[in-house]
């Protein structure tokens, strides 16, 4: 799927989106700054927020495709580069728990 953008103010065709989930629970007091929060989100009403978000988006005509979708379908079809997905995330996940 190329990505083609034609118009800053036509409508609004199709957007990729991530639903809120647990990587929120990993927010703290030192990390929100650096992310743009003015406060740790509630989990719960981050979801419905963006679930709401997401239905004006549908009830607009506009085609909401998920990222974990996406990701799914893609690796679902090629075996070497799930492989080398779940390698890399494992390293970085590694990584992140070093310190």
């Amino acid at each position: 799927m190329p990505i083609c953008v034609k118009s800053e103010i036509g409508p609004l065709k199709r957007v990729l989106l991530q639903r809120p989930g647990r990587e929120l629970e990993h927010l703290s007091p030192n990390t929100m700054g650096q992310l743009l929060f003015d406060d740790i989100p509630y989990l719960y009403g981050a979801q419905r927020e963006h679930d709401c978000f997401a239905q004006i988006l549908r009830d607009n005509g506009a085609e909401v495709v998920y990222l974990e979708d996406l990701t799914a379908q893609v690796l679902a079809g090629d075996e070497e580069l799930r492989r080398r997905f779940v390698e890399a995330v494992s390293y970085t996940h590694l990584r992140a728990h070093e310190t």
